[in-house]
């Protein structure tokens, strides 16, 4: 019975290591897509060229939504 308390310990530090969802990379929560694509479309290198690629596509299709909204629709986040 004395592991008993080492293994929640251990459980616990493993649920700390999960990786946590994605969050968004664009932090301005005002900036339309429009303003967005026009300041050169920054905020997204840490994704994949392909999805980059859908991000900016979506918000060209989309210029008045919220740029971070756009980002989570693209990345399902």
């Amino acid at each position: 019975m004395p592991r008993l308390p080492h293994a929640l310990a251990a459980a616990l530090a493993g649920l700390l290591l999960l990786p946590a969802p994605a969050t968004a990379r664009i932090t301005d929560r005002d900036l339309s897509c429009a303003e967005w694509l026009k300041s050169g479309a920054r905020g997204t290198s840490e994704y994949p060229a392909a999805t980059q690629a859908r991000i900016r596509a979506f918000c060209a299709a989309n210029p008045t939504m919220k740029a971070i909204d756009a980002e989570m629709t693209m990345t399902r986040d």
